[in-house]
């Protein structure tokens, strides 16, 4: 969960009330927020992601003056008209195509308040850019520029210019390869063969989104004007950061203005700071909090939460900022009135009837395998769904098969959802290969197959694999393993030798229990082992055991 550091001083100038700390942690608690510790002047609080606006000491205490009832309704941002422009070049098109811009005048910043700013960047560059890769801000020193701006797409060695934490002038290239900030963002362009930059009139290029900016324009303390540039590859998320930076430096005093961003396809103003609309149905408010609310009540509560309602009849038309990029369904305004209230004040109701749940009869079935597997002398482990190609097909030589892709993985490290146990299982030998042998475990998991015939397009199913390490780990061991396994389970397999790359030759077979094969059991070859770093013989089997759970 993100934390932002919220100076209590400065909370309270902004508020104009004196609240103690008690009082100011006890609503915080009832706006969702969880202060997680005190020290001296600064409350550390955890927020839900879903308000990226609490990323700021202005966006807590702009919920909190509806709240207490301070200042209640829609806050009201009126950016003036634009005097800078930014021209897009068709050259980002196909890299990272959307880019808005604010220009922020009379703002008057400290070190603290600096720090605070680039806090609450990198929380928006985690909750809504996805760690830099669908958004990312730039924050400048205005006086530092000449416009107008140009955003391009340039090659690796064309351009040149002084990054942040370093003193020297280098090309893309070399800030990917030298400076501290492009190693640790590389990966976001290092396979483009163009890099986005933001160049001002003079030719002077002040920023490698979504990288690093250039030491030219860097924020210290005493900046009166900041220009914020924020690129990525959906306009929705580039707008919804812009305007909660906007609203956030415009409470600190600051006088927002809009650029005129220009496509070959036509203008657009940023920021759009227009609060948007939607409809809510009393009678559904009242049906999904257990409220009898009146229109009056709810759009009273609605008020407290920073919003404009007008009434006609049961019908509410809600006007909330756009900064709340949270709002996207009716039931969130029924949420904004649940929390108004107070879920503190709500008198929860017993159920009409008293019933009693039972296992469900897989599960019994599970259960059961999980003793069986224990007392076999295995011990049970649990490995996640998510995992990588490599990991799970190259290094344990498994032919790859169809599997469900993550669109939008955070790391090279989960790309993909598991087609099978086995690998799961050689990873967890090969991190303990300096523990004590034998070691023998098993999983009782899912995994998740492709399958075009449900609508999801995908289908978990439960498997069960066991693998074994020793100096004498070998098929015969694995082989009685199942035997018994089976022989608890009143049924009686047979085995149909196969070959696979992952398996010795000769040592490999497929499962079959009435006719059909389960599984597969053997033990795993040298090349294998080698690749995991494993100096012991290990053998394994994995079985389809949801086709051998009884039927109820």
């Amino acid at each position: 969960m993100p934390v932002v550091n919220l100076r209590v001083d400065k909370l309270l100038k902004l508020l104009k009330r004196e609240i103690s700390l008690e009082e100011l942690s006890e609503y915080l608690a009832l706006l969702g927020l969880s202060v997680e510790e005190r020290q001296d002047n600064i409350l550390r609080v955890e927020y839900n992601p879903n308000r990226p606006d609490f990323s700021s000491v202005y966006g807590v205490a702009r919920a909190l003056q509806g709240f207490l009832g301070i200042r209640t309704g829609l806050p009201r941002y009126r950016p003036s008209k634009p005097r800078v422009k930014m021209y897009v070049d068709a050259s980002v098109k196909d890299i990272r195509p959307f880019i808005g811009c604010a220009v922020v005048r009379g703002l008057r910043l400290d070190e603290d308040d600096l720090q605070e700013l680039i806090a609450m960047q990198e929380d928006l560059h985690w909750i809504i850019g996805r760690n830099r890769k669908k958004m990312a801000i730039g924050l400048h020193d205005f006086s530092a520029l000449t416009p107008p701006f140009t955003y391009r797409a340039v090659k690796p060695d064309e351009v040149r210019f002084t990054p942040l934490k370093d003193y020297r002038r280098m090309t893309p290239a070399e800030v990917l390869a030298k400076n501290e900030i492009g190693r640790k963002y590389s990966w976001l362009v290092a396979s483009l063969q163009r890099i986005p930059v933001l160049v001002d009139a003079r030719g002077e290029v002040f920023s490698m989104p979504p990288v690093v900016n250039a030491a030219l324009t860097e924020l210290t303390p005493g900046v009166r004007d900041v220009f914020i540039d924020v690129t990525g590859t959906e306009k929705e998320r580039v707008s919804q950061a812009l305007n909660i930076l906007a609203s956030a430096l415009a409470d600190a005093g600051g006088k927002v203005e809009q650029v005129s961003v220009l496509y070959k396809e036509g203008r657009w103003l940023t920021p759009d700071m227009r609060p948007y609309k939607m409809q809510l149905d009393v009678t559904m408010a009242s049906a999904l909090t257990g409220l009898e609310l009146t229109p009056t009540a709810a759009a009273r509560l609605l008020r407290r939460m920073r919003m404009d309602v007008a009434v006609k009849g049961r019908s509410l038309t809600v006007t909330y900022p756009a900064y709340r990029v949270d709002i996207l369904h009716p039931a969130d305004l029924v949420e904004e009135i649940s929390i108004a209230y107070g879920y503190n004040k709500m008198e929860p109701i017993k159920p009409a009837s008293n019933t009693y749940g039972r296992y469900l009869y897989t599960s019994e079935f599970y259960e059961k395998i999980c003793e069986v597997m224990v007392g076999l002398g295995f011990s049970e482990v649990y490995n996640l769904l998510l995992t990588n190609e490599k990991t799970h097909y190259e290094i344990v030589l498994m032919d790859e098969e169809r599997h469900v892709m993550l669109a939008n993985p955070a790391t090279g490290e989960y790309t993909m959802l598991r087609t099978s146990l086995i690998p799961s299982l050689l990873s967890n030998l090969a991190m303990n290969k300096d523990n004590l042998y034998p070691q023998r475990i098993f999983e009782l998991g899912d995994v998740v197959l492709p399958d075009e015939g449900v609508p999801e397009k995908a289908v978990r199913r439960k498997r069960l694999a066991a693998a074994t390490a020793h100096a004498d780990a070998g098929y015969t061991e694995i082989k009685s393993v199942l035997d018994e396994l089976f022989k608890q389970l009143g049924k009686t397999p047979a085995y149909s030798p196969i070959s696979k790359k992952t398996f010795i030759e000769g040592r490999c077979a497929s499962v079959i229990v009435d006719g059909v094969s389960v599984g597969v059991a053997g033990e795993i070859a040298p090349q294998v082992l080698e690749n995991l770093g494993l100096a012991m013989p290990a053998a394994v089997f994995e079985i389809r055991i949801e086709e051998l759970a009884p039927k109820p």
